[in-house]
């Protein structure tokens, strides 16, 4: 009897053991996805897969439309302000580290940082701009004058020149009209597209 009851009581901690392990053990829950329907943009709508009305894809960390569309608002506006540039074309791509295309930390938004599984809560990574336009050289009204601008930009920390946290790390831009052509400026710095031969501006 005296084995039994040791048996039993062996059993018992043990099944304890285990209960109380189990929560410790078990998986932490999946992230949720853009297809998973729970995500949503900033207004609360369901971010979907494939392109939105406004051109953002962000499974693929892709934009395609605007200044004008890049907030949101289809107004003729860019976060309020009007000008030449508003219509101007803008594509935009940018790492996973800069806004993730899952929700690990289960707010219904997209994460911004999510470095080694690690949600930041800023955007970290690199983010690529690549704006096409035309503007009025001469002052007569027309849009006479074409120019492209490709710039590379990256997280660097509290301190970096753009937006405090973050520096242009190349930037090329062809604008015919206004004298521009090519390169017009590249730093080394580690990240995003550092390479050995660049040189510094």
């Amino acid at each position: 009897m005296r084995h039994l009851r040791s048996a039993i009581l062996g059993i018992t901690v043990a099944a304890l053991a285990i209960a109380l392990a189990a929560p410790a053990m078990a998986k932490k829950p999946a992230c949720a996805t853009i297809s998973g329907g729970t995500i949503t943009d900033s207004a609360g709508n369901p971010i979907s897969l494939g392109y939105d009305e406004f051109g953002y894809n962000y499974q693929a960390h892709l934009f395609v439309g605007t200044y004008d569309s890049s907030d949101r608002v289809l107004d003729g506006k860019y976060w309020g302000l009007t000008g030449d540039y508003v219509d101007d074309s803008l594509m935009m791509k940018w790492s996973n580290a800069w806004l993730a295309n899952v929700d690990c930390d289960d707010d219904g938004k997209l994460d911004r940082g999510l470095v080694n599984g690690v949600v930041g809560g800023i955007s970290k990574g690199w983010l690529t701009n690549h704006v096409v336009g035309d503007y009025d050289s001469d002052g007569n009204g027309s849009q006479d004058a074409h120019f492209t601008d490709f710039v590379k930009i990256v997280w660097v920390g509290p301190g970096g020149a753009l937006w405090n946290e973050y520096e242009i790390i190349q930037e090329v831009w062809n604008d015919p009209a206004g004298g521009f052509h090519g390169l017009y400026s590249k730093v080394g710095a580690p990240g995003f597209g550092l390479n050995d031969h660049w040189t510094s501006n």
